[in-house]
């Protein structure tokens, strides 16, 4: 379970790469289901109408599409699609609340539930992830975060997109 408060330790396993963080930008995907972002990542959030998202052919149905952000073109991902989980964006006549993060040159706007704001994580380690979380979603998150004592999955922006390409 993603957004999990008790942890094991013996259950877990080391991801390859952990850092340490300390800032990171929480964000709900459906009803419950709490993530964190690193916060130097994150470069604006924005309300888009859906009319503004130019669908592309032939891509998997969680992305969207593109929109233009400040002239420059920006993936649209429905991040609850995405992890298999209700998206937002089947309420097509609302605006998409998103988080447009940075990864290099690229640049992708998560459309998400709702978003939570930035947080200093309760220690600045990255504590690993439960064994047996599905291997989908260990590829997907560098590991757990802490907010109050919640632990928030933290999602890498580099690793979505390249589960993209």
């Amino acid at each position: 379970m993603i957004g999990a408060k008790a942890i094991d330790t013996e259950t877990m396993v080391a991801t390859p790469g952990a850092f340490d963080v300390q800032e990171c930008f929480a964000i709900r995907v459906g009803e419950n289901v709490r993530l964190a972002l690193p916060a130097d990542l994150v470069r604006e959030v924005a309300q888009i109408p859906p009319g503004e998202v130019c669908p592309l052919p032939g891509v998997p149905a969680a992305l969207l599409g593109v929109v233009n952000r400040t002239g420059q073109l920006c993936w649209v991902l429905d991040l609850g699609a995405f992890l298999g989980l209700t998206g937002v964006a089947s309420e097509a006549q609302q605006l998409l609340t998103t988080i447009l993060v940075t990864t290099g040159n690229r640049r992708l706007a998560l459309v998400v539930t709702a978003l939570e704001g930035i947080f200093t994580a309760d220690q600045p380690q990255v504590v690993p992830l439960p064994q047996q979380l599905q291997q989908r979603y260990r590829e997907l998150f560098q590991g757990l975060v802490y907010r109050r004592g919640e632990a928030l999955a933290l999602l890498l922006p580099e690793t979505v997109l390249a589960h993209l390409e």
